[in-house]
């Protein structure tokens, strides 16, 4: 027998309709399966108190109304618990605007969050350094005159001015901006019997800085009286360069120049070629 032709079919609709009863209330009282009920209530809809609720109705308002607010698709699916999918599928119309609140505050956060971050790594570098650089003192030991003079001969080959055979020029002349090298290079022209009030020092700076405020500066930092100075160098400024040396922290180049010291730039010389020979 068919099922459209099933006496019952006619009961089970109207029972649908009125008093409203649910699948499995009908299928309970007919002893039928879901597929027999399901063909006999074909174009019946369902009674209003069986619709079960979209439960992410809810979730989707309020995801758009978070996106208005400047929310990301990532923040959204991570506050509604939702996939990123989902919450890209619920808010794709809205443009995320960059200027928002919600933008500024992310912004502001991260900010704090990288600066915290990085002073911890700044902190543990720090630290790092100061155990190296401790450690390499520790190894080094006090300096001899031998040491003296290999360290102030290759310094001194590296920034002092040397003789070419096109142009001789035997005599030492040394320039640098850091005041440690300066001091070492004092050290090794203690170790030949050049004494600091022997030297001539001329300070070389930007037009832009403080000669004499730097002047002072290179006097304190290698204990040289202030009077052994000569009139500064000055370094005219071209506006099409960006340069970073400059604030209070820049005190220019010191030039450190040694009267008669044509044998002594000869040694220097032979130094190089030593090591060279050892080399």
């Amino acid at each position: 027998m068919e099922m459209n032709n099933d006496p019952r079919r006619e009961e089970a609709r109207r029972l649908r309709v009125d008093p409203g009863l649910s699948t499995g209330q009908l299928m309970k009282h007919f002893n039928v399966g879901s597929s027999t009920l399901t063909d006999w209530l074909r174009g019946i809809e369902p009674p209003e108190w069986t619709r079960r609720p979209n439960a992410k109705d809810e979730l989707r308002a309020e995801a758009v109304e978070l996106r208005k607010e400047g929310w990301s698709v990532n923040d959204l699916a991570v506050r509604l618990g939702v996939a990123k999918s989902t919450a890209y599928l619920w808010v794709k119309h809205i443009p995320l605007d960059p200027d928002s609140e919600r933008a500024r505050q992310k912004q502001e956060h991260a900010a704090v969050m990288a600066a915290g971050r990085w002073e911890e790594h700044r902190a543990a570098r720090d630290r790092r350094e100061a155990e190296v650089r401790a450690g390499v003192a520790v190894e080094l030991g006090a300096m001899d005159d031998r040491d003296r003079l290999l360290g102030g001969a290759l310094i001194y080959m590296c920034e002092g001015t040397k003789s070419k055979p096109w142009r001789r020029l035997d005599r030492l002349t040394f320039i640098n901006s850091d005041p440690r090298l300066h001091r070492l290079f004092l050290g090794f022209l203690a170790t030949q019997g050049r004494s600091p009030d022997s030297l001539r020092y001329r300070v070389h700076i930007h037009e832009t800085a403080d000669a004499e405020a730097a002047g002072d500066w290179w006097a304190e930092r290698l204990n040289v009286p202030r009077e052994l100075f000569q009139r500064p160098t000055i370094k005219h400024h071209n506006p099409a360069t960006v340069r970073a040396n400059t604030g209070e922290d820049y005190h220019g180049c010191l030039i450190i120049t040694v009267p008669k010291s044509r044998e002594l730039y000869w040694k220097v010389e032979g130094v190089m070629d030593a090591l060279d020979g050892l080399g």
